[in-house]
């Protein structure tokens, strides 16, 4: 996932709560911090979020 170079717009992750309910759990703070600023900017989205997307 790049952040900030163009190169993917965002990802849609088919059970998005669920890793954020893990790595919130977790000991990790580089991947807690990295999957929130990529969720805060949209860049990962979830994949329920994709038909809406698609219909704009």
């Amino acid at each position: 996932m790049a952040l900030g170079t163009g190169d993917i717009d965002c990802l849609y992750h088919i059970a998005l709560p669920e890793l954020i309910e893990s790595v919130d759990k977790d000991e990790f703070p580089d991947a807690y911090e990295m999957l929130h600023t990529m969720v805060a900017g949209r860049r990962i989205r979830d994949l329920t979020d994709l038909p809406l997307d698609l219909a704009v």
